[in-house]
């Protein structure tokens, strides 16, 4: 059933967004500094602009990832040293203190 419905959603988006592509044909002219520009259908920039933040997001997500797992690996260390050092500890002989 979860199937079937996300099929009948990616169905509807596919076909909202080739509805949008046709209706918005026009070429439209992007302007960059320094005299750069780009014509190309406006659904065409719209999805570059999207295929563009995408990306963005995809970077800014796999660094943080990145950072947590370099985290996680620290703390792992640090959690074993710690073990040892309590292995340590109650390996230790209990002296008489009288």
């Amino acid at each position: 059933m979860k199937r079937f419905v996300y099929g009948i959603g990616t169905i509807l988006v596919v076909a909202l967004g080739l509805g949008f592509a046709y209706r918005n044909a026009t070429p439209v002219v992007v302007r960059y500094y320094g005299g750069l520009a780009w014509t190309a259908p406006l659904a065409l920039l719209l999805l570059t602009a999207l295929a563009i933040g995408v990306l963005l997001g995809f970077l800014s997500a796999f660094m943080r990832l990145v950072g947590l797992r370099r985290q996680l690996l620290q703390t792992r260390k640090r959690i074993r040293q710690l073990e040892q050092e309590v292995a340590n500890l109650r390996a230790l002989p209990i002296k008489d203190v009288l």
